[in-house]
């Protein structure tokens, strides 16, 4: 690990990867598919994470066995690809993810709650696993650059649609409102 809590396997260009197992309390193996189930089908359940546009993707499975064998505790596995500091990631989650911090890792052995983040953090760097491999369709951009372009790209074919057989003075009219409209993604 540097000091910055990032090992230096777990980082490809501007991505960086986190994998945290942690031992599940006996009443979190009943309370976690519940929360899971909620997550999945309650719209907005995760509005908030969406938000954290440094986010790349998230997720929390529980594990109750590996290799066919039976854990005795099952395993809190959460994985996640972000751009950005290390320490700042786990800020967030905790500041801006409070409650649902609680929701997932309260289950776990040892969790300190999310605030205030240094023993949250400790704690993470206690269960965190350096990553064998992990992908990044995009490891020199930030999700923030990528949904950019994106959304310039859907633009840009409406433009191409509006213009395809006007004259000069409407296309640049159209240029000018394009650019007006993108400059944001730009």
């Amino acid at each position: 690990m540097t000091a910055t809590g990032t090992d230096p396997h777990n980082v490809d260009g501007q991505a960086i990867c986190i994998t945290v197992f942690s031992a599940v309390k006996g009443w979190g193996k009943l309370w976690l598919p519940a929360v899971f189930l909620v997550a999945r089908y309650r719209p907005g359940a995760t509005g908030k994470l969406a938000k954290l546009s440094f986010i790349h993707f998230a997720r929390w499975t529980l594990v109750r066995e590996i290799a066919g064998k039976r854990l005795r505790h099952p395993q809190l596995f959460f994985e996640s690809n972000f751009n950005g500091g290390w320490q700042e990631y786990i800020d967030a989650f905790s500041h801006i993810l409070t409650g649902g911090m609680k929701t997932f890792w309260g289950s776990s052995y040892g969790f300190p709650e999310p605030l205030p983040t240094g023993p949250f953090k400790r704690y993470i760097q206690r269960h965190e696993l350096v990553a064998s491999h992990f992908y990044s369709a995009y490891p020199e951009a930030t999700t923030t650059i990528v949904l950019s372009a994106l959304a310039l790209d859907g633009e840009l074919r409406a433009l191409r649609e509006r213009t395809r057989d006007v004259d000069p003075v409407t296309f640049a009219r159209e240029w000018d409102a394009f650019l007006e409209k993108v400059q944001a993604d730009l």
